[in-house]
């Protein structure tokens, strides 16, 4: 049979016999054509030779007259172009698919906490044979070579590959062709073109480099092929950490068991990975002994499933605060913690560290610290409100302050009850004369007309600002701020304004309009009413709004507004309605309004409490601690997550508290976490903002995980740390493997799931699988044997003509 197709040149597949055969005539003229042309081939043949005077007898005659119409014949056919169409039937086997997961994340190195996981890196790494059993490895009873404590996964891939007692590719292709493929954000086939380099040729292509992993789509993409059959099986090395797919794996999975493709997947890396990390430890610089310290604190655990995560304070070496929470996957988990600063010795002034730890309990491989320097004072800020008469304003602002453990407030009301005020603290009768001014550290000023505050006073506070104490003034409809146009409060105020009073007008009904924060205001501590930028600027949304503002004319140079109105401007600019400048050495704050006691409003003193204490803070402490910020340093996201930029702001000052002029600054920014060879420290420029004086910002590129500070030199040295964490999801992200999730695939598909300890079993539990085939050839009928036949016919003719004696 092999004889005859080579005669038709018929490649036939191996495997299988012939169905069917059908002749087709592809020639420039019909067959009736060529019948009519043999006939009188025929016809003239026999003439010829009739009339042939060579003494010939009958049979030799006839024998001439039907060579030459064979060999006629012949040429007519080969000229009609015959065509034969064979159909093969047969099986041949499907083959196997290998796809190796090509991504990130198999560089990470899984922390090989329990004794069956080192086991597991023992047997991959070859360092005890593969039919070695845990409990004899336990045992000690098979010496082990040398492996690493954490290799990469990729590493495990590439040993498991490269086992001479293994064999895993040879063993494969014992169950057909193998087909090999690497898989991240896209699926790519490796080129085979020399099967006994196949290995190396995936190994090559194994470079563990793309930025996400699309395992479900890979599979989908392999069954919707159409280059050849269906494998028989897909054997994928994997983590199974999918972040890319547009399927999810079960209905992968399911489409596999439909179509008989089962899955036989080797889980790569510990199943025991995660993380846990702090996103936010919420904590001023400065606290109070026996004040009531709350510290909200955010965080994220990433790849732990259950357990108990312990949430621990320390100042010092004294846990102060401790509290054990559940744990299970998530991006923002929150919770509060408090305690009470106690006092050890005579020492009214404390500096040391807070530091915040989370760890997983029981296991403290699963842990992240955070700290920071920390001061506990012993003292109270002094604050005095001044105002004219008991305003709203007043009447909610008064016990917010006396409920405040941290200040010491006392207050001058000059329309108030006479008895109220003669009775001693916290009322004071008379404005305190300058020596006993100087003893506070914040003044609250209200709607008091500035003949209460005659041109001593008013100067004596202009000094105590210059002298680093802080001021407020609250605008009211009468006097404040537009009686002090000429005084020297005007200069100390960080607005311009005109003289006008803006009275109540019974007969009109204002409208009611929502302050919004500024730029600075986002990043100002003074008006964050919540914990994180997120929550704050949701939370200035949906505050009760405001119905009255005091319109100024302008801001002062080095002025800041921290909060505006929606629609009134200044010029180009929103109106400000709350402004701050340093004027000396002191802080001033200038409330355009007179209605943040509208925040209670089913609230209680949830923001107002918050954001006056925060306002005392701010202001009243430098003064109580003798010294102000020259630097105040913060990121415009609250978060800094990796691949999305984000600015760094500053505001700087000089010696004399005025904002820095220079057009730009420099700054280092030096990576903590940075690994051998990776770049350590950075030089980062920061330049000027345009028409905002002292203001500077630079753009941080984010582009590696890890912690990070920013340093600033100069009069006051600065650091900002922070750390730039990993999206949700992303391949360097230190989770374990998925291995229920790769376990359930291989289970619905009719495959099953591997690791080490029986990998060696793998391919002998793989069943063999031949696909069904048919092939349709077109054999041209004028190969070989045409030739063949042709030259017979021919040279038989001529044979018998020599026998006759014939030319």
């Amino acid at each position: 049979m092999n004889f005859v197709n080579k005669l038709l040149s018929v490649d036939a597949p191996p495997d299988s016999t012939l169905q069917a055969a059908d002749l087709s005539l592809r020639g420039l003229f019909p067959w009736w054509a060529a019948l009519l042309l043999l006939v009188l081939a025929l016809a003239g043949t026999a003439y010829f030779y009739v009339r042939e005077q060579a003494p010939l007898s009958g049979f030799r005659r006839g024998l001439l007259i039907c060579l030459r119409t064979f060999v006629i014949a012949f040429v007519l056919l080969l000229l009609l172009r015959p065509v034969l169409v064979a159909e093969y039937r047969g099986e041949r086997p499907q083959g196997v698919v290998l796809l190796l997961d090509n991504s990130q994340s198999m560089k990470l190195q899984d922390r090989r906490v329990s004794e069956v996981d080192r086991f597991r890196v023992a047997l991959a790494k070859g360092a005890v044979p593969f039919n070695t059993t845990f409990d004899d490895f336990k045992a000690g009873k098979k010496k082990a070579g040398d492996f690493p404590a954490r290799p990469e996964r990729a590493e495990l891939v590439r040993a498991i590959l490269q086992n001479s007692d293994l064999k895993l590719l040879d063993g494969l292709k014992k169950h057909g062709p193998t087909r090999l493929y690497t898989f991240g954000q896209q699926l790519r086939r490796v080129a085979d073109d020399a099967p006994d380099k196949a290995g190396q040729s995936l190994l090559d292509a194994f470079t563990v480099g793309e930025s996400q992993t699309g395992l479900a789509d890979a599979i989908n993409e392999i069954l919707l092929a159409k280059d050849g059959d269906l494998p028989g099986a897909i054997v994928i090395m994997s983590d199974g950490r999918d972040n890319a797919s547009k399927l999810p794996l079960d209905e992968v999975a399911v489409e596999c068991a439909r179509l008989k493709v089962p899955l036989y997947i080797y889980g790569v890396g510990s199943s025991e990975g995660g993380s846990l990390q702090f996103k936010d430890v919420l904590l001023p610089d400065t606290i109070f002994y026996e004040d009531n310290v709350t510290v909200p604190v955010r965080w994220r655990s990433r790849g732990i499933r259950q357990g108990t995560a312990v949430i621990t304070l320390k100042m010092g070496d004294r846990v102060v605060a401790q509290k054990e929470v559940p744990v299970k996957e998530g991006e923002d988990f929150r919770e509060v913690l408090g305690f009470t600063p106690q006092k050890r010795g005579t020492e009214r002034e404390e500096k040391t560290d807070l530091t915040a730890t989370i760890e997983l309990k029981g296991n403290a491989d699963y842990k992240d610290e955070f700290k920071k320097p920390l001061q506990v004072i012993d003292r109270k800020v002094k604050v005095l409100v001044v105002e004219n008469t008991p305003r709203w304003e007043f009447k909610f602002l008064q016990p917010a302050l006396l409920r405040d453990r941290r200040v010491e407030a006392s207050f001058v009301l000059l329309s108030g009850d006479p008895k109220l005020m003669q009775a001693g603290p916290p009322f004071l009768s008379a404005f305190p004369p300058r020596d006993k001014l100087f003893a506070y550290d914040l003044i609250i000023i209200g709607d008091v007309p500035a003949s209460y505050l005659d041109t001593e006073r008013l100067n004596a506070i202009q000094d105590f600002v210059k002298e680093g104490g802080g001021l407020v003034m609250i605008a009211g409809r009468n006097h404040a701020p537009a009686g002090y146009i000429n005084s020297p409060l005007a200069e100390v105020l960080p607005v311009e304004f005109l003289p006008s009073k803006l009275a109540i007008d019974p007969d009109s009904r204002p409208q009611q309009f929502q302050p919004t924060l500024t730029s600075a205001g986002e990043r100002s501590d003074m008006l964050a009413l919540a914990d994180t930028l997120e929550d704050n600027l949701k939370t200035w949304k949906t505050l009760p709004g405001w119905h009255w503002y005091y319109p100024v004319t302008k801001l002062r140079p080095g002025a800041v507004a921290l909060l505006s109105h929606p629609q009134a401007k200044l010029g180009e600019q929103p109106m400000p309605l709350i402004a701050t400048q340093y004027y000396g050495r002191g802080q001033v704050l200038f409330i355009g309004a007179e209605e943040t006691w509208r925040w209670r409003a089913n609230a209680q003193d949830k923001f107002f409490a918050r954001f006056w204490g925060q306002v005392v803070y701010q202001l009243g402490l430098p003064h109580l601690l003798g010294s102000a910020k020259k630097a105040q340093v913060a990121l415009e996201q609250s978060e800094a997550i990796l691949g999305r930029p984000g600015y760094v702001h500053a505001r700087l000052f000089d010696g004399e508290f005025r904002p820095l002029k220079d057009e730009r600054i420099t700054a280092e920014l030096e990576f903590l976490d940075a690994k051998p060879g990776m770049e350590k420290t950075r030089q980062l420029v920061m330049e000027a903002v345009p028409g905002q004086p002292g203001e500077y910002r630079a753009l941080l590129a984010h582009d590696a995980p890890g912690r990070f500070e920013l340093k600033l030199s100069g009069q006051e040295p600065t650091t900002l740390p922070y750390r730039v964490s990993l999206p949700p999801r992303h391949e360097q992200e230190a989770v374990g493997l998925a291995d229920e999730t790769l376990r359930d695939a291989a289970k619905t598909s009719g495959g099953k799931f591997y690791r080490e300890e029986d990998l060696h079993r793998l391919t002998g539990e793989m069943e063999s699988r031949k696909a069904v085939f048919t092939q349709r050839q077109e054999v041209l009928l004028w190969g070989p044997l045409a030739m063949l036949l042709f030259v017979a016919f021919i040279t038989s003719e001529w044979v018998v003509r020599k026998l006759s004696n014939l030319s």
